[in-house]
């Protein structure tokens, strides 16, 4: 027989009336002594905020507040999971109980400081009471922990458990409402029809407005801010096989551009918010992982972060971090919400919160998933193959083309090293023709050669629980990112705890300590995809006898890309350290202390070989490996005759945060809410570090390096061995403050502001402390009595505005006076050094002033919701460099001179197309428009060819026109006299061969695309069968096609690969008239054209190989639309996971970057990374997330 606890506060059921008359007879006695003291209580008023508090919490509080004694069963208050919600101010204390126990199934008696709970006394007449169980879950089946369930009008509420699991007393009165509500999801309403039990489907809402905004330095409702900000749940972007959070985000936030780089796995995308607001300052946003901003491992200077090439493959701040330890993104956009973080964050800051415990019974998750990329493939580019090939060959021949000296004549190549034997007689005819045949039958895939159908595999293992005072989140991930150039690899593995606890009753903490380790593994020299696009198909890999097939590819030296691959490489591995402490104590009525203490190291080494087998070190030495030995003199005349060589680099990174603030939070007669932050923060980051090369490195014997002594080496380079030291200090101390003002949930007032001082900027007391600052609006319109019946019928409409500003610091300038150290002087004895940048002491922060509009929408309870923002932004001060006198010792300044605007558009949409109990059909699509114009710069700082040559690359900040610009010389069309290409001179005449400043340059467009972003849609069947489909988009934009002349002075290399269209080229007059494909290049005639020279100025002379590939017929729209991901998901019924101790499985399935749709002249080149090193390929994942 089970026995029933009797607490000192309650009795056993079937003796309650006597047990509560002994407790009142004992209570009384012990109160009589004591009267004086309690005479008062009476009297006593009581202020209470109840947020979801359970009946035993308030009782604990008003015990607290009033000393008077409560007596109650202790199974009965915890059986009925009440949560109550209300606000008390001064309230007398038996109308505060009245409240309180409104529409409770108890009652209660005060006499003399003691209240005693018990059950309501049924009556015939009384309405009974009904006991309902259900659960709540999402659209994917999971369980939803932590859901409000309230009775329609009445302060009765409940919330469900870890398992999404509730049970509440309510009146047996058919058709009462039931509300259901929870932060980020649609509030769902279900009209009791008398069921025993429930079950709850809620949906992810599009626009939240309860949604939690977290800026970093505060957590707000979606409804207090008025400012331009995103935020994404992570399981909403996930993509399977991306390593880092930041390669997911491709066309899912409006207004945030992703620029993928390569397909390399430690490849980071180039991100931008808003366009951008500087012109050689960092272009890139802020990141910020749970209110501590981020800085790269190792010190990157603003033009590399800026560039589109795929040279930086690092990794960035955040690669370090599992997708599957964040819960949520925050993207920042306007002043408004930027200015806390002041003169980081004029391009927008990206806030990342982790994941956190949930009180509960422990649950243990597992993420696994396994992903096959494919490999490229010949049928998706067009590429000739060997025939073809060894045609244009013959053809070329036949004309009596120059090459190149430097070209491979060997007959297992190329048809021309055919004809070379077969006309130095060292080859018959019959012998020719057939290996002709060969030759042309032989298709060598490279891209099989070079590649792989990778298998990349990640594993997480999670646990996380707690009870409600202190909550805790541990895991651990592993990642293994094949590349699809074999031998590429990257290696990640993470580890994170998180406890969120709460000390007593003033006192709230969090401790974060997070680790992780990377190592990746590449290549250096060789560029596996180029090499493959570019390299004829007559050339074989392998000799018959399965050794490696050497030849000359484009120098006197020997080489095949396959020992290039084997004999050099890079590779790098960092790790990762951070500890965080969030420290909250309550002073006093709404006011609170609020402390972070964050410390970060990491450490990151770096190491790029050559062996001396290699056809790089070749190069270097002058002969092939073992071409000479010691007997010859060849071998000593060498810089380097044995040995490779081996660069390595190690930084270390050390870094603080200490912020001390006071937090106010205030809601004063139910419609003044307040919320107030004020305090200061220090941050300070160190790199240290030593970068050197070693030459002679002998990785057979020990990684040793034997020294050199040949005069040659030490000429030329000894001085190149000296280390490079890198210790950087960058300090930044901030005052800050935020305030949000709400009256009566209609009208929002946000108001920020700081102020950084920081060893970059001048030494000018003037500029130290300059602040940045935004004050917003928001009108939450259906809020008004106006507009009631609009939002009794599920409708919701707000507008907002902002204005502010913001500040960029331009980490590589500095006002101080740098100084070069270099070698000693050999007449004095002493160290020589040279100025490496002028001093500034009037140097100051780049300053943004911005507005922003903008209107929320949710209609028909969320069937359709959206937003749209228009903002402008303009920036002055402009870190620019300014040409001075060279008695300076420089001729080069750093100066705040430039100005530019920026302006745009961006918006949301989602409407769920199908809502019914079983099917569910949303679609979902944002945007946005950016359009940055330079209007003041100092474009007349470089040389007319310097100009010239970023018009053409489009790097060049120009007067009144958009960033980005790019040029390109004017295509006349091909002659009819000899098919040559011809140019517009600023003449006005057509002109073959010309100096490049004295032709006209037209405009292209833009590198940047004018609108981008995404859509998707995902239909779900019975709650658990989901499809969906993601894409992305960018138009506007424009880049150069492939080179068609790799050597423009020659006709094409014979082992070199060209494009189909060579067969579409003029061959006679007419032809000009139906293809712009020029004849094939010959130097004898191109000697005799004339030149568009300079009498005066006899500069540069390009040929017409030069110009064709850099005018405006070789440029292309870069617009594409592209499938980034199909996913199959199905959640597994709950009775089939009962037995094996499974609370919940799901299985996933998703393809990846399927298609890319572009422009014809791509010839299916991606042209979101036309020229990288590994292009974007498709990919195939199975996946599954168990939790126990």
């Amino acid at each position: 027989m089970k026995k029933r606890r009797i607490s000192t506060q309650s009795s056993p059921e079937n003796a309650r009336g006597k047990i509560y008359l002994a407790m009142r007879l004992t209570l009384l006695l012990t109160m009589f002594f004591s009267f004086t003291a309690i005479a008062s209580v009476s009297s006593q008023s009581v202020t209470l905020k109840l947020e979801n508090a359970s009946l035993r919490e308030t009782i604990k509080e008003l015990k607290n507040q009033t000393g008077v004694y409560f007596v109650f069963n202790e199974e009965e208050i915890a059986n009925l999971n009440v949560k109550l919600n209300m606000v008390l101010t001064n309230e007398p204390f038996e109308k505060a109980l009245d409240r309180i126990f409104e529409g409770l199934p108890l009652s209660y008696e005060y006499a003399e400081g003691v209240v005693i709970v018990k059950p309501t006394p049924q009556k015939k007449d009384d309405v009974k009471l009904k006991l309902i169980k259900g659960k709540v879950v999402d659209t994917d089946g999971m369980p939803l922990p932590g859901v409000s369930v309230v009775v329609e009008g009445t302060t009765r509420g409940v919330a469900s458990d870890v398992n999404g699991l509730f049970q509440m007393m309510i009146e047996n009165k058919v058709g009462q409402k039931l509300l259901f509500s929870f932060v980020g999801m649609e509030q769902k309403v279900i009209t009791w029809q008398g069921q025993d039990s429930l079950y709850v489907v809620m949906k992810y809402s599009a626009v939240d407005v309860d949604e939690v905004v977290v800026t970093g330095y505060q957590t707000l409702n979606r409804r207090e801010s008025a400012s331009a900000v995103s935020v994404v749940k992570t399981d909403d972007i996930y993509m399977a096989g991306a390593a880092s959070i930041d390669q997911m985000l491709q066309g899912q936030v409006p207004g945030l551009m992703v620029m993928n780089t390569s397909g390399e796995p430690s490849a980071t995308p180039k991100i931008r918010i808003r366009g951008t607001s500087t012109i050689n300052g960092n272009k890139a946003p802020v990141w910020v992982v749970d209110g501590v901003i981020l800085e790269q491992d190792v010190p990157i200077t603003a033009s590399e972060l800026n560039s589109e090439d795929a040279e930086y493959l690092v990794g960035n701040a955040i690669s370090g971090i599992s997708p599957q330890d964040i819960e949520s993104i925050t993207v920042l956009k306007d002043a408004s919400a930027t200015a806390i973080y002041g003169v980081k964050a004029a391009n927008g800051v990206i806030v990342l919160t982790t994941k956190k415990g949930r009180a509960g019974k422990p649950t243990v998750s597992y993420h696994g998933e396994v992903v096959l990329n494919e490999r490229p493939s010949y049928r998706n580019f067009d590429r000739m193959n060997s025939a073809e090939r060894m045609q244009l060959s013959k053809d070329i021949f036949e004309q009596g083309l120059s090459y190149n000296s430097n070209i491979s004549l060997d007959p297992d190549d190329s048809y021309e090293g055919l004809l070379n034997e077969l006309i130095n007689r060292r080859m018959s005819k019959e012998e020719f023709a057939l290996r002709s045949k060969e030759m042309a039958n032989r298709n060598t895939d490279w891209f099989d050669v070079l590649f792989r159908n990778a298998v990349t595999h990640s594993h997480n293992l999670s646990i996380n629980g707690g009870s409600e005072a202190t909550k805790y989140y541990f895991s651990a991930g592993y990642n293994n990112n094949q590349g699809g150039a074999k031998g590429s690899v990257s290696e990640r593995f993470t580890t994170l705890a998180r406890v969120d606890a709460s000390v007593g009753k003033y006192v709230n903490f969090m401790a974060k300590i997070d680790f992780s380790t990377t190592k990746n593994e590449g290549y250096s020299v060789v560029n596996p995809f180029s090499y493959a696009y570019n390299t004829s198909r007559t050339v074989q890999p392998y000799e018959e006898d399965g050794g490696y097939h050497f030849y000359k590819k484009d120098s006197k030296y020997l080489y095949n890309v396959l020992n290039e691959l084997a004999e050099t490489g890079k590779e790098s591995k960092s790790n990762d350290f951070n500890a965080l402490l969030n420290l909250n104590i309550k002073l006093y009525d709404g006011l609170s202390y609020q402390g972070t203490f964050s410390y970060h190291n990491s450490s990151t080494n770096q190491r790029d070989w050559k062996t001396e087998e290699s056809s790089s070190v070749a190069s270097i030495r002058t002969y092939d490996y073992k071409q000479y030995d010691e007997n010859d003199d060849e071998y000593w005349k060498s810089p380097l005759p044995y040995g490779g060589i081996l660069e390595q680099g190690n930084t270390t990174k050390t870094g603080y945060t200490v912020r001390n603030g006071l937090s106010y939070v205030k809601v004063v007669a139910d419609v003044h809410d307040m919320n107030i932050i004020v305090g200061s923060e220090l941050r300070g980051t160190k790199y240290e570090g030593v970068r050197s090369t070693g030459y002679g490195w002998t990785p057979t014997y020990g990684e040793r390096f034997m020294p050199v002594h040949t005069d040659n080496f030490v000429n030329n380079y000894i001085d190149r061995m000296l280390p490079t030291n890198t210790n950087t200090i960058s300090r930044v101390a901030s005052f800050f403050g935020s305030a949000t003002y709400t009256y009566n949930n209609r009208y929002v007032m946000n108001f920020n502001i700081r102020s950084d001082g920081a060893n970059k900027f001048g030494s000018n007391p003037k500029y130290r402390w300059l602040p940045t600052w935004s004050i917003a609006g928001k009108w939450l319109l259906t809020n008004e009595g106006f507009m009631s019946q609009f939002a009794d019928n599920g409708h919701y409409v707000s507008v907002r505005g902002s204005y502010g500003i913001q500040g960029n610091i331009h980490d590589d300038a500095t006002p101080n006076l740098i100084l070069e150290v270099g070698n000693r002087n050999t007449t004095s004895n002493l160290d020589q050094s040279t100025i490496y940048r002028l001093p500034n002491p009037d140097l100051r922060w780049e300053k943004t002033t911005s507005w922003n509009v903008a209107a929320d929408f949710s209609l028909w309870h969320g069937r359709i919701s959206g937003s749209l923002d228009v903002y402008k932004k303009h920036t002055e001060d402009l870190i620019i460099e300014k040409t001075v006198a060279t008695s300076n010792g420089k001729s080069r300044l750093y100066i705040n001179a430039g100005e530019m605007d920026n302006q745009g558009f961006e918006g949301n949409l989602s409407v769920e197309i199908i809502q019914r109990k079983k099917l569910n059909w949303r679609f979902n699509v944002n945007f946005g428009r950016n359009t940055s114009e330079v209007t003041l710069a100092n474009d007349e700082f470089y040389s007319d060819l310097e100009v010239i040559n970023k018009m053409l690359d489009g790097n060049l900040a120009i007067k009144g026109e958009k960033l980005g610009s790019m040029y390109s010389f004017r295509y006349g069309g091909l002659s009819s006299e000899n098919g040559y290409p011809l140019f517009y001179g600023k003449d006005g005449k057509l002109w073959h061969t010309a100096d490049p400043k004295r032709m006209e340059l037209v405009k292209s467009g833009s590198i940047y695309p004018d609108l981008s972003g995404g859509f998707d849609t995902q239909l779900t069947f019975d709650r658990r069968l989901s499809l969906s489909l993601g894409f992305t988009y960018n138009l506007g934009g424009v880049k150069r096609l492939p080179r068609v002349y790799a050597d423009k002075g020659y006709a094409l290399n014979p082992v070199a690969n060209v494009s189909t269209n060579w067969k579409n080229r003029w061959r006679k007059p007419g032809d000009e008239k139906y293809t712009d494909i020029p004849v094939l290049y010959n130097d004898r005639v191109a000697s005799g054209f004339d030149r568009n020279v300079s009498a005066e100025d006899r500069g540069a002379v390009e040929e017409c190989t030069y110009f064709y590939d850099l005018s405006d017929l070789r440029v292309a729209k870069a617009d594409f639309l592209r499938l980034r991901s199909v996913g199959l998901s199905y959640i597994m019924p709950e009775k089939l996971l009962k037995g094996v101790g499974i609370s919940s499985m799901m299985i996933r399935f998703q393809a990846s970057n399927l298609f890319v749709w572009a422009h014809k002249d791509w010839k299916g080149l991606d042209p979101e990374t036309p020229e990288a090193n590994i292009p974007i390929l498709p990919s195939y994942s199975l996946g599954i997330n168990v939790s126990f």
